[in-house]
């Protein structure tokens, strides 16, 4: 007994009419005629009657018709199910941090893109711990994140590129003339730093901590356009990457003594599984960079 028999026996009988039946379903009428007699020589029993041109289910045919149309509509929304879950595994939920998604993503995504055109991404922009996390617990499969070398026992890495955070003024500030400042020296200046969630504030606190220094933070904010505004403006002093900065912005990044390295990942579940397009994307950011 063959699902499409089913098929065939269950539009027959619904429409009334095998004619009818095989338009509904794009086949041949001949073909559903000897499909359906296949179908009772098998079971051996008399499955239509059969009057001019219409037909109807027989009583063992009624019988049949609930099971088969029962079993017809379960496999009819397991293939739904399935399809819909296909279609969620072409895209991929990744997440962003401001800085890097500013920097780096968009020829990532661009590349990516003409490379595997069947595949979306849905980009996600939260701040590197806060992306971690949401990676573990699942809601999303992979996120592009800034860290030290240490990484969550339950994640697996691929480590991108590295970038150098400065210190940064607006013009006037008193320290816009030097050519190197220390952590030292940025504490004693009204600063704009990252909100929690994101490694860039982990690092400063961490390094701040260890100078049993007090730094005079003034504001947190996610909005790269928000902490900008502040330098610019003089309100307040920060620390960023100086490769998201235009001339525009007006803004003097200073290198600082001590150094604050960020390195660029790829972070997904270990072992876990991954769908074929997030390992498209890892495999294509491995390429991509190695060939850098």
């Amino acid at each position: 007994m063959k699902l499409s028999q089913m098929r065939y026996f269950s539009a027959s009988c619904h429409a009334g009419n095998i004619s009818k039946a095989a338009n509904q379903l794009h086949i041949s009428q001949p073909s559903i005629t000897a499909s359906i007699k296949a179908l009772e020589d098998e079971l051996g029993v008399a499955l239509l009657h059969r009057s001019n041109r219409a037909v109807s289910p027989t009583p063992d045919g009624e019988r049949f018709l609930v099971r088969c149309d029962a079993i017809l509509a379960e496999v009819d929304a397991l293939a739904e199910e399935f399809a819909e879950l296909s279609r969620k595994h072409r895209t991929i939920h990744v997440g962003i941090p401001p800085m890097i998604g500013s920097i780096l993503f968009p020829e990532i995504f661009r590349s990516f893109r003409i490379r595997h055109p069947e595949i979306r991404i849905n980009p996600v922009e939260i701040g590197s711990q806060a992306g971690k996390e949401a990676v573990i617990s699942g809601e999303l499969d992979i996120a592009v994140v800034t860290m030290g070398e240490d990484l969550p026992a339950r994640l697996d890495a691929l480590r991108l590129t590295s970038y150098e955070m400065m210190y940064c003024v607006g013009p006037g500030h008193p320290l816009a003339e030097k050519k190197a400042v220390s952590l030292q020296e940025t504490a004693q200046y009204p600063m704009i730093l990252f909100s929690g969630g994101y490694y860039q504030r982990t690092l400063l606190e961490s390094r701040f901590r260890e100078l049993e220094i007090e730094p005079d933070v003034l504001f947190h904010s996610n909005q790269l356009t928000t902490i900008k505004s502040f330098i610019r403006r003089n309100i307040a002093s920060g620390f960023i990457m100086p490769q998201v900065l235009q001339k525009e912005d007006k803004i003097i990044p200073i290198p600082v003594e001590e150094g604050l390295r960020l390195n660029v990942a790829v972070v997904w579940r270990k072992d876990d599984y991954l769908t074929k397009e997030a390992k498209s994307f890892i495999s294509f950011c491995r390429k991509t960079f190695e060939a850098q």
